[in-house]
């Protein structure tokens, strides 16, 4: 009932797990169960605040949100009641959206460069200006026929979907990316190659034994409250959890056992869990012979090959322990598997995810209760075109192709994508952005002069979320899909406009066949026509109803499972597909294997990363109150192996790899393999404003003033030690298989 501020955004983001914890255990909301949820009280006036619903896009959840008005001005954000997968529950960055919005470094109009690349010179534009001067360039290279090509790079959580889509497509540029790619591209290609769908839905609600291969939910996952609730629930009332990850992470010292397996081993492990399985004769030998598409001996045959005593050499994993695994998942009833970034983002990471998928079909754990679930959702995109590359014809982080010189660039365009930080070795994106002969032209859509943005021609203020319009559709944990709303809480601060919109006005200005395909007044048309699709939508009040509620889901639906057993999978083959031919066709195995990852010679070390419960990747640095819970990424590294190099806590220690070299302090402890060291990512910025680098300045916000974490940095990019290997199969990065060496400084 109080105003949000830092006091209180501390005392709620540190008992959030204890809110967690309490969570109602019904499967789905209804407006009567919301009772006086959903309520704010002015403590100065008395007066009941105006709650606008929408949605959070602090990180890639999209949890249903509150926002909650005095004179127009947002003063707090609470987690939207009616949201099935949330239940009224918010994060620590869902709160700090304020930050956000209200931030005194945001870019308010636009600006165009006055000076040398990355020099920091600017005169400030007008909208009309900025827009004659992107449509001209557009026209210019669509005339020209060369073969440079027009750009676009999406942030991590906006996508390239909606009005963003259809303008790219009536361009007719096949050069779309996103940053997403970068974290989920060999995830999404070997979830799609296997059964058509992009990710798993883990049935967390009703499981007896949960067996997560490198996620850590209790701090960090694409779908992390609603995960990380229905985890908690889940243990509460006696579930198993078992957990492999090299790093003790929360989530593995809130297992009942944690496998501290060698990383991008998690494959060769599924498969050999696979194998003792099937020779045993305890697999669901019904879904395997009638739901796949490999005959049952031949796959017993090349399981052969993955034995228990070859898992546990390369793994770390004692053999007994993972027989005796083995035998658990065949006896248990009800059991989900959760498959993290430890699994997908290696160089073998497709394969490695393949072999998990595999592991479900081999217990019969497929669209079960309490089992690894096709995600539900509704196709919010049946009424547009198709993208480029659509299906399995995954590119992964293709936008590296260009930085590095393999096609060229005529136009850049990033919508608050920041490649100049986020991506492996940002040293080389850097260098590319700042040389005119590899981008002649980039213009940044973007709320902060960020890493990237600073070597732009033209920077466009964005509008935030929670200025403007969106539709999703996010993976339902309780199984029953719904759909949620992102709509502006307030106006758009200063001259800051959605990508969307500037989509519109260039398609207006462009003419012709741009502006016929691009024919909506506004975003806000487009999303309404865009519901009317959807029947019974329409009947509970549709739009209309989006806005006011900000979530809709049919009330008379309930969970069902199986749901392939109607019109089979989304593959070709309509099965579950073990043998891929869209692999077979990329010369590589289409049948789930284990890729050896290169050994690490000597006394060298394996560095991993990982992400911290408050941050998301690039975008939350700038945020005070976050900033403040975290701000400095010490590298994990082993008492053991820091014994030997005489490095003790608080030390500075160098750590070099093929792509460069990094100073950080040491955290000496137990807590991880003595052949691996850990680093949290997020912070270390060099731009994005005084907050995201830790500096104190004077502000309208007074809190500016008081950055008491100054004096402790702003902690040490890690990316600068990642070269730029990638996954063979869908072109991720390879995050977590960096050979480096150590010294102490």
């Amino acid at each position: 009932m109080t105003n949000m501020n830092r006091r209180n955004f501390l005392k709620i983001a540190g008992g959030l797990s204890v809110a967690a914890l309490a969570g109602q255990t019904a499967l789905l909301v209804s407006e009567s169960d919301a009772g006086a949820a959903g309520k704010s009280v002015s403590r100065t006036t008395g007066r009941v605040r105006r709650a606008v619903a929408s949605t959070c896009r602090q990180c890639p959840a999209r949890c249903g949100i509150l926002g909650f008005l005095e004179d127009d001005i947002l003063v707090k954000i609470e987690g939207n009641p009616l949201d099935p997968n949330t239940r009224g529950k918010i994060c620590a960055k869902g709160l700090s959206g304020l930050n956000l919005l209200y931030h005194p470094e945001r870019l308010l109009f636009p600006i165009k460069r006055a000076g040398e690349r990355g020099e920091g010179k600017w005169r400030r534009i007008t909208w009309d200006e900025a827009l004659k001067e992107i449509a001209g360039k557009l026209a210019v290279l669509k005339k020209k026929g060369s073969e440079a090509e027009f750009l676009f790079i999406s942030g991590l959580l906006e996508g390239n979907k909606g009005l963003t889509r259809l303008f790219l497509n009536a361009y007719d540029t096949p050069s779309v990316a996103s940053e997403a790619d970068l974290y989920q591209a060999n995830k999404v290609l070997a979830q799609r190659t296997t059964w058509g769908a992009d990710e798993e839905v883990s049935d967390l609600s009703r499981a007896s034994l949960i067996l997560n291969f490198g996620s850590n939910p209790y701090e960090f996952h694409s779908m992390y409250l609603p995960v990380m609730r229905r985890l908690m629930a889940a243990q509460r009332r006696g579930a198993k959890l078992i957990t492999l990850d090299p790093r003790l992470s929360n989530t593995a010292a809130r297992s009942h056992q944690w496998l501290p397996i060698s990383p991008g081993t998690d494959g060769l492990v599924a498969l050999a869990l696979s194998g003792v399985i099937l020779k045993k004769g305890l697999a669901d030998g019904v879904f395997l012979e009638k739901w796949t598409n490999y005959p049952l001996e031949s796959l017993k045959a090349h399981l052969a090959q993955f034995s228990v005593a070859r898992a546990s050499k390369e793994s770390g994993l004692p053999a007994s322990v993972i027989e005796d695994l083995a035998m658990e998942l065949a006896a248990s009833d009800r059991v989900t598997i959760i498959s993290g970034d430890g699994v997908s983002q290696h160089a073998n990471g497709t394969q490695n995810e393949r072999a998990v998928a595999l592991l479900n079909a081999v217990i019969g754990n497929i669209d079960v209760p309490g089992g690894y679930c096709l995600p539900r959702t509704y196709d919010l995109s049946e009424n547009e075109p198709k993208p480029h590359g659509a299906g399995v014809e995954q590119e992964g982080a293709n936008f590296l192709n260009w930085f590095g010189g393999d096609k060229r660039i005529g136009v850049l365009m990033t919508s608050l994508a920041n490649p100049a930080y986020s991506s492996p070795s940002p040293q080389v994106v850097a260098r590319a952005l700042k040389d005119e002969r590899v981008v002649p032209f980039y213009v940044a859509v973007d709320t902060f002069l960020t890493e990237s943005s600073t070597m732009a021609d033209l920077v466009l203020p964005a509008a935030t979320y929670l200025e403007s319009y969106d539709l999703a559709s996010p993976p339902a944990y309780d199984l029953v899909p719904f759909i949620t709303l992102t709509q502006p809480v307030v106006s758009p601060r200063g001259e800051s406009r959605s990508c969307e919109d500037l989509c519109l006005d260039l398609a207006r200005l462009m003419g012709g066949d741009m502006e016929k395909k691009l024919s909506f007044s506004s975003a806000e048309s487009y999303y309404r026509k865009k519901t009317s699709v959807f029947g019974q939508l329409s009947k509970d009040g549709g739009w209309d109803h989006l806005r006011e509620k900000g979530i809709w889901f049919d009330r008379s639906a309930s969970p069902s499972f199986r749901t392939y057993e109607k019109e089979g999978f989304n593959t070709p083959s309509r099965k579950f597909e073990v043998y891929s031919s869209v692999l077979e066709n990329r010369g590589l195995s289409p049948v789930p294997t284990y890729e050896e990852l290169p050994p690490v010679p000597g006394k060298n070390l394996r560095l991993v990363t990982f992400q911290f419960s408050v941050h998301t990747y690039s975008r939350t640095a700038t945020n005070m109150w976050l900033s403040e819970i975290v701000h400095e990424n010490p590298v994990w590294i082993n008492k053991e192996t820091a014994r030997l190099a005489g490095i003790k806590s608080g030390d500075e220690i160098q750590i070099s790899s093929a792509a460069g070299s990094i100073k950080v302090k040491a955290r000496v402890t137990a807590a991880i393999r003595p052949d691996v060291i850990a680093m949290g990512s997020c912070v270390g910025h060099w731009a994005s404003g005084k907050v995201a680098q830790a500096k104190r300045f004077e502000s309208v916000d007074p809190n500016t003033d008081l950055l008491w974490w100054q004096e402790h940095g702003n902690g040490v990019h890690p990316y600068f030690v990642i070269p730029v290997v990638r996954d063979p199969a869908a072109g991720g990065p390879s995050w977590k298989d960096t050979v480096v060496s150590i010294s102490k400084v």
